[in-house]
């Protein structure tokens, strides 16, 4: 089960990141590179509640952020009835595990129970293996957000996911 991070996850939370995006350079995948966020950025992350981790043997395994809003990607996120996963990791030593399964399964739960009637999250829109594993969990494109190129973002593919009423209602 995944537990709210506490401040003293946030170098497992920055290292599994770090792993992941060398992972993805590997593969020829830029949506994460290492050192991208900072320990400081995380901690305050944590503070906010927004961080969620399941332990491993070895630290940290997995983890999710689960937001109220996400301007940066939804324009519409103040007024739209939805909660927001970022920053969804497994470690690769635990892949095909089913944990990217469970964790979002317990950040939809965790949505729904602050009464949000779907699910949001997103990609980078030229990371086709991910794409396909959000459709196959029920998540619907919405539509690709553009950055300008200075903004070092890169264009993200917008999902969205319903809940149901027995999700809400837990």
């Amino acid at each position: 089960m995944l537990r709210p991070a506490l401040i003293a996850d946030a170098p497992a939370i920055l290292d599994l990141r770090d792993a992941l995006a060398d992972w993805h350079a590997s593969r020829g995948i830029g949506q994460w590179r290492r050192g991208q966020i900072p320990l400081r950025e995380i901690e305050a992350q944590i503070a906010d509640g927004q961080w969620h981790v399941l332990d491993g043997a070895a630290g940290v395994d997995a983890a999710c952020r689960v937001l109220d809003e996400d301007p940066t990607f939804w324009e519409d996120s103040e007024t739209a009835d939805a909660g927001y996963i970022h920053g969804l990791m497994v470690a690769r030593s635990r892949s095909g595990e089913g944990l990217g399964a469970r964790v979002l399964d317990f950040a939809e739960s965790l949505i729904a129970g602050r009464g949000w009637s779907s699910s949001r999250l997103d990609c980078m829109a030229a990371n086709p293996g991910l794409r396909t594993y959000y459709e196959g969990r029920g998540y619907a494109l919405r539509g690709v957000r553009a950055f300008p190129p200075d903004s070092g973002r890169y264009p993200a593919a917008l999902f969205e996911k319903s809940l149901d009423a027995d999700q809400r209602s837990r």
